[in-house]
């Protein structure tokens, strides 16, 4: 199976089924595979290195920080979903922190996007970028697919950096930006497996079999999309009938997911994510979200649902 150790054609049968291929060579979807295969360019997953690249004020934990408010997470997370990051306020939140594994950085300002890049021997082929509402922190209402505008100047912002560090490298490259920052990188598709585009998904598998790339955008290729989240309070379990859920949902929405509680330790503290709603319409993502937000159990904290864009209060 080409696919390791996430495989998005068994996800969307749907979709992608009877147009992209499963076999061929080794093609990482998530981190721990990435960074076991991808061995001269996985230090990427030193966010530690990645700030420092960039000239920030950074260093690890127990040092000082020169300047507050600062973000202490993890050096390394093959794992992702913010796992025990933190924002520190002022010196007597910073000396609370007891994680030798940890590192500050400068607390960034401003609009956060997950942008998907193809690279091939380090050079750009391809790029898709979305916009995240911010909840809490680490936590998002949903995401959007940028337009044309946005993605240039992203691409303005990243391109010297990927030129710089990523020379030779061929495959899925996903980075996060704050503002005008790059905040960390992955080895791996970010959110396009998602969209539902059978030609780019299978382009990817071309790519990393035969080293071209062949994708060219056309009608068919997404111009908008969107990716919501449901989070829900820490330290329960929640479930749901998901053969009713299932039956009302149905093929309506492009893909969703409701997370495994075993998977709930990949959060931040300030919330579980326990499901993923993606659609070409916005107004069918909430729908989904609502429906699943009143069928959860126990209920969800309404802190959780209250602040998410057109939340509706369900009796199921």
């Amino acid at each position: 199976m080409a696919w390791s150790s996430y495989n998005p054609v068994e996800k969307m049968p749907h979709i992608y089924g009877e147009h992209v291929k499963q076999d061929g060579v080794l093609i990482p979807t998530t981190d721990e595979v990435a960074w076991q295969h991808y061995r001269w360019h996985r230090w990427v997953y030193n966010k530690f290195e990645v700030a420092e690249s960039q000239g920030l004020s950074c260093g690890l934990v127990p040092t000082e920080p020169t300047e507050f408010p600062v973000v202490v997470k993890p050096v390394f997370n093959l794992m992702g979903g913010s796992i025990n990051a933190r924002v520190c306020h002022n010196m007597d939140d910073y000396r609370a922190i007891t994680d030798p594994g940890c590192f500050w950085s400068p607390y960034h300002f401003g609009e956060h996007h997950s942008i998907d890049l193809i690279l091939l021997d380090g050079q750009i082929m391809e790029m898709f970028s979305f916009r995240g509402e911010k909840l809490q922190f680490g936590a998002f209402d949903f995401w959007s697919l940028n337009d044309d505008e946005t993605d240039d100047e992203l691409l303005e912002l990243i391109e010297p950096w990927v030129e710089e560090y990523m020379d030779g490298y061929t495959g899925c490259l996903n980075i996060e930006v704050i503002g005008d920052y790059i905040i960390e990188a992955q080895l791996r598709m970010g959110d396009i497996d998602r969209l539902g585009d059978s030609e780019l998904l299978e382009a990817i598998w071309h790519l990393h079999n035969f080293h071209e790339w062949v994708y060219s955008r056309n009608e068919q290729t997404p111009t908008e999309f969107y990716i919501a989240a449901l989070f829900a309070q820490p330290n329960k379990q929640f479930n749901i009938d998901y053969k009713l859920f299932d039956y009302i949902v149905g093929d309506a929405l492009v893909y969703y997911q409701i997370d495994d509680p075993d998977m709930y330790h990949t959060n931040p503290p300030s919330g579980n994510r326990v499901a993923l709603f993606c659609d070409y319409e916005l107004d069918n993502v909430i729908w989904a979200r609502n429906i699943c937000a009143a069928m959860m159990k126990p209920d969800i904290d309404g802190k959780y649902l209250q602040p998410l864009e057109g939340y509706v209060e369900l009796s199921i």
